[in-house]
Formats: structure tokens, sequence, C-alpha cells
């Protein structure tokens, strides 16, 4: 029986059980009296538990529930069992088969294994998606044994989570990460992937690069809600385009990928460019603007023009560059239309940053003279790079391929190493000059780069003098003032180099407290025969006067130039009137006697009256067959199976290279080049080997033109950058 008692002192009431049983011979009645007050206690706890477990799991996305193996029936589970997989208990144990249904069938041998696997391991963890009425949600679970008084297995207990809006959030964040929020199309880094991938698995494609060529003039004119609108619109037409089984993706503003599986021909690559080339044609309604692209596009193929993802896409590139170029078609196709100069600058970006480590590059220096007495005042440090395959290699062609890069920086240190290590070799010290980017003067070891390398050579810095370009760079005025102060407060000299040529120079002169101001070559070179060039050079004389600065006229090459310039007033020259640049040798041999004689140009063997135009191009590379277009020359002269001509672009002599000259009859002819000139600046001059014949003598002689009266060198340079002929 069930009662309580009162504790006499206390008068506490005490419930207990009572229990009482008759002795064998019914003598004797024993009563044991048990207190049930700490078993209520824990009932109590325990049904508060299961209220609060209750509460967890209906507030919650988590049900509970126990499977039982024998008898194949769900025998627990809590209220949110329901609503996670909208069906009751009772209908799962009525139908144990059920869930196959309910289960995604793409999941469902997933699920197949892991009830297998619960009979064995614990925990087993397992996600899945189910399919409750047109919905689907995403359910995860974690299985534990349930074990009977035996220690056996008899079922299951699930943990189960409804984690569909964790999936889905997870999901658009992949999207996102993945396609161009704006177009709905892969976004630049997955086109990489995938490309990188079909590379890996060695399956042949062709990668199209497509420009509309607007998006900047869209913003500027319009703003960037019609520039936004802009790229949707030219994203879905060129999706719609396309062949099906190609891939559109943003690779950039209004610029696409398009990868296309397989090997295909060039006339048929040429086809298919043509028709999304028609979309040049199609009018863009951006309300209220009609607008028409400019279209561009360029073609590379894996294999057959690169090897890696990197290459690849910058191969399509440089060939969108080239397309719609002078009249040529908006498609370009990478190595049948890429010419000799851009094979030399991918070549040279690819070898940029091994060629600082193998110490390839080195410096030549040119003199600064007195126009008058011819004293060496100075010189101009000048970076060259000996290239394994061009040979010596002009900064015109590789500085600016550093600076795409953090490349500026390290071979800036190492021409400013080279110079001060210079300095501390010469017995009668000049100031040298040296070229530096205006990013480097934004570079935070600016100030101890050159302050270390002073102390290490022993050196004072007054001996160093940066020349800096007129450049857009120089426009943070506040942070370029306060470098150019604290660079003079360490005794280094500062120039504006090709002062002139921008719209902002006067602007400088006023801003930035510079000591010397360079007037560009293009001022210099020929000023005697330019009355606008001798004006210009005049007033920047009597204006540099007035600021108290030096002036240095660069490209001076002729006696007459020389003249007309001591006459205006020009104190300092630099040119190949009294030097080209030179090694460090050399150099100092000049500085033995401290003057130099100017040298009038020689035309180098020219023709006296006749030349041809035409083409050079490479035929192989280190023994391999390389296909590439044309860049111009011009044939002054030829004699003894020798001839000479004029080029834009610093061809390699020793190296493993075969070149043929192409005429506009379509006749090649095999050369082997013997020697190069550097006549100035952007042209140089070579004499190379052929072997003659009445055939090709004739041919070039119905091809020579005649020179005029008043034609010079500078007509070569013009004529050798006229674009190539195919």
């Amino acid at each position: 029986m069930e009662i309580r008692l009162r504790h006499q002192m206390t008068f506490e009431d005490l419930p207990v059980t009572v229990r009482g049983a008759l002795s064998v011979d019914r003598d004797v009645i024993t009563y044991v009296i048990f207190s049930t007050k700490e078993q209520q206690r824990i009932e109590n706890e325990l049904t508060d538990k299961d209220e609060l477990l209750r509460r967890v799991c209906e507030a919650s996305d988590t049900a509970i529930c126990d499977y039982s193996y024998d008898t194949s029936q769900i025998e627990f589970a809590t209220g949110q069992f329901q609503t996670i997989f909208g069906y009751t208990v009772k209908q799962f144990n009525a139908h144990p088969n059920y869930w196959k249904v309910v289960i995604n069938q793409d999941d469902l041998e997933r699920v197949n294994q892991a009830n297998e696997q619960t009979r064995h391991t614990t925990p087993v963890h397992l996600e899945y998606r189910i399919f409750v009425g047109k919905k689907q949600k995403w359910i995860q679970e974690c299985r534990q044994h349930l074990y009977d008084e035996t220690g056996r297995v008899r079922g299951f207990q699930a943990l189960i989570r409804d984690v569909t809006e964790v999936r889905e959030q997870e999901a658009e964040v992949l999207r996102l990460s993945e396609f161009d929020p704006m177009t709905n199309i892969p976004n630049r880094e997955t086109m990489f992937q995938s490309i990188t991938r079909l590379i890996q698995t060695d399956i042949a494609f062709v990668l199209f690069t497509v420009t509309f060529n607007r998006i900047g003039d869209i913003n500027r004119t319009f703003g960037y809600e019609y520039g936004d609108e802009w790229r949707i619109q030219t994203a879905h037409r060129l999706q719609r385009m396309v062949p099906d089984e190609a891939v559109v993706g943003h690779l950039d503003g209004d610029t696409f990928l398009v990868v296309m599986p397989g090997h295909h021909e060039e006339e048929w690559l040429i086809q298919i460019g043509e028709q999304l080339a028609r979309l040049s044609k199609h009018c863009f309604q951006l309300e209220p603007y009609t607008v028409y692209p400019n279209m561009q596009i360029g073609v590379s193929r894996y294999p057959n023009d690169a090897e890696d993802e990197t290459t690849l896409i910058r191969r399509s590139y440089m060939a969108m560059g080239r397309a719609g170029k002078s009249g040529a078609a908006p498609i370009s196709l990478y190595a049948s239309h890429m010419n000799l100069d851009e094979l030399k600058r991918f070549e040279l970006l690819r070898d940029l940053p091994s060629a600082i480590d193998r110490n390839e590059f080195y410096l030549l220096y040119q003199p600064k003279v007195n126009a008058w007495t011819g004293d060496i005042t100075g010189a101009e440090a000048l970076m060259r790079w000996e290239h394994p395959t061009w040979g010596v290699v002009s900064p015109l062609d590789f500085i600016p391929l550093a600076e795409e890069s953090n490349l500026f920086i390290r071979l800036t240190d190492y021409l400013i190493e080279e110079v001060f290590r210079f300095l501390a070799t010469l017995p009668n010290k000049i100031p040298i000059s040296l070229n530096v980017s205006p990013k480097y003067l934004y570079h935070e070891q600016l100030f101890n780069t050159f302050e270390s390398a002073s102390e290490r050579h022993d050196v004072p810095l007054h001996w160093i003098e940066i020349e800096v370009a007129e450049t857009s760079q120089l426009d943070a005025s506040h942070h370029i003032m306060s470098v150019f102060s604290s660079l003079r407060a360490l005794g280094i000299q500062l120039a504006l180099d090709d002062f002139g040529k921008g719209y902002s120079s006067l602007a400088y002169l006023q801003q930035f407290q510079v000591n010397t101001i360079k007037i560009d070559r293009i001022f210099g070179h020929g000023v005697s025969e330019n009355k606008q060039a001798r004006a210009i050079i005049h007033s920047l004389v009597v204006l540099a006067k007035e600021f108290g600065l030096d002036v240095v006229v660069e490209g001076i090459e002729q006696m007459e130039d020389l003249l007309l310039l001591r006459q205006i007033g020009c104190k300092t020259i630099q040119g190949y009137l009294f030097s080209p640049p030179v090694r460090e040798d050399a150099f100092l041999q000049m500085m033995e006697s401290g003057k130099l004689i100017p040298d009038p140009f020689d035309v180098h063997e020219a023709s006296a009256n006749r030349y041809i135009q035409a083409g050079i191009t490479i035929t192989t590379i280190r023994q391999q067959p390389v296909s590439v277009g044309l860049s111009s020359i011009v044939l002054t002269s030829r004699t003894d199976q020798t001839l000479h001509f004029y080029a834009a672009l610093r061809l390699p002599l020793e190296a493993d290279v075969t070149f043929i000259i192409r005429f506009v009859s379509g006749t090649d002819l095999p050369v082997r080049l013997r020697r190069m000139t550097e006549v100035t600046n952007g042209l140089y001059q070579y004499a190379a080997d052929y072997e003659s014949s009445p055939t090709i003598e004739a041919q070039m002689t119905a091809l020579e033109q005649e020179v005029s009266e008043n034609e010079e060198v500078t007509d070569y340079i013009e004529l050798v950058h006229q674009p190539e002929r195919s």
C-alpha cells in the first residue's frame, strides 16, 4: 500500500510504500517500508525532461526516432518527425517500404548502403533527399545502435535534421562563386578550371575570345546600369549564336570566352567566327538608346597552339587584339595570323621571370655630353636583356611586360644595385641617371633600397639621378610631391624624362621640384629640318632657364642638329652623334679622355637611289617549325650574295632560328643574318647572306622603288612600321 508517514519531530510528510509478508507459521507479519520520495523526484525529472525534449524537437528542425529490426517498425518518434517527412509514424509503419517512394531515386542506393552499414557500424551519418509533395528536402541522419538486455543490436535510434535551407544557401553560394551574377554564365575562374580539366584529360578543344568593345563607352556615356544591361544582352545573344556543344563564360567587361570541344579545321573555325561576328550588325536596344557592337574574335586551339591554360588563353587574347586591325577580318586565328613581333612578345613574357634568376640582364651607358666642348658630364644607365633566342632585347620590349606584374620591382632593384656598383669603379665620378617606373615610386622599400646600396658601395647619393617619365601615375600629386621631396633631401637628383610628349608637362614643372628636364627625341631628332620642333625646343629652353632647370636634349644624330641646338642654347646633348649606349669597359675608355668628338650618322651601306619593301618571318625555332605572320622590312642594297635591310624589330643573330624574306610577289628567300647595327631607337639595319640566282635577282630588280631626293633614314623608319604584308 502507498501511505504517508508524519515525522514526529519535523512533522514532515514522507510518502512510503509498505509491503507485508506473513510468516510460514502464520505467527509473524513482517513489514518493509520504502521511502518513495526520491523515486517521485526522479520520475518528475524524467517527465520534465521528456517534455523539454519534446518542446526542443518541436521548436527545431530535428526529430528523434527509434527503429526496431525485429518488428520493422518505428517504435518511437518525436513530433517533428511528421513535419519533416510529411507522413505520420503510423503511415510509415503501415507501409514499411513506403520510404523507398519518398526518397529521391538518385539517393536510393546511398540509403540502402547506409541501412546495411547501420547493422554493423555506429555511428552512421548520411544525407539524402526526399519529396514532400512537390517540394524537395535535404535530410541529414545520425544513427546509433539500440541494444536489448543481452547486448544484441535490436535496432537504431536516429537523430534526423531538415538541412534543406542550409544546402540551398550553400548551393547559392556555390552558384555565385562559379557564375557571373549579372549574366548567370560561368565566370572567369570557372572557365579557367574547366579549361584546365580539359587539358588534364587531354581533350582537344578550341578557345574563342570574343569582345563587343563597347562597355567602357556605355558606362561613361550612359551610366553603369546601361553597362550592366549591355553585358546581359550580349551574353545571352552570344549564347544563342554558338553551337550547342560550346560553353560560353564571362572573362571581363563585355569580353567572353567560348570553349568548343573537338578538333576543327581553320576554315570551319573562321566560318564560326564570321557567324559570331554578325552580331556586330545586330542592334542592341538599351532603352531609349540603340547600340551596335564592334566585334573582335581571337581563336587558339589545344594542343596546337599551347599546352597549358594560361598560355592558351593569352594567345587567344593576342589573336583577338589583331582581329579587325587595318581593315582585316574581325576574327583572327592565333598561329596563322600572329606576326613575328607578337611571337617575340609572347616568348619574352614567358621567359622574363626565369631570366632574372639566370642573370641574363646587363647595363649599357650612354654619355651625356657638353654641346660645345664634348666633355662627358654624365651618363644614362640603360638595361638590356641577353635572351637565349632573341639576343639583345631592348627595355622598350621587356619593361612594359615587367610592369604587368611586380617583376619591375626586381628589375629596378637590380638596376639600382648595378649603377652603384659601377659608380664605385669610376675614378672620376659623374652623375649617372637611371629610369624608374612611376609605379616604383609607390614601393615601400624605395628609400631603403637607395640608401642601403649607397652604404654598401660607399657611393654618395648625389651621384644618382632618377629619371621619371611623365604619366598619369604622377597625378597623385600629394604622394609624388612627398616622394620627390624625400629623394631630394637624400641628395638624389630628379629629372622628367620624355618631356613635352604629354599634355601635362608644364603642370608637372609647377607641381614637382625637379632638377632637369629631358626633351624627348621626337623633337631633337632632325630638329634642323623641322621648324615646329625647333620652336618647341627653344621655348622649353627659355622656360627651363626661368625655372632654374638643366636641359638635356635626346636623339641627336646629325651635326646640323647639334649646331642648331648650340645656337638655341642647349648645353647638354645625348644621342648617337656622340655615342650609342656602350658596355662598361667601353665607357671606362671614354672616361679616360673625358671628351667625345661628334660622329655624324652613317647610312650603313644604304643604296643611294633604290629600295624594296618586303616582310621577314621565322620558319623554325630550335628546330621546331612555327607559323607566324610577317614583320615589314626595307631592303636597301645587295652585293656578293649579301643584302642589307632595315627593320623595326631586333632579331637574333646567333640563335637557333631560321629566317625567310617574303616579297610581295609571294617568293620566299631564305637568309642567314650576319650583322646587326642599331641605327637609332626603333630602327635596326641588318646584313644577311642569301643564295643568289638569276631568277631571284630579276625578281628583286623588278620590285625596286626609286628613292626620292628628300628621302632619308627617317623615311625608312616610317616604312618598316607599316603593317606587315601577308
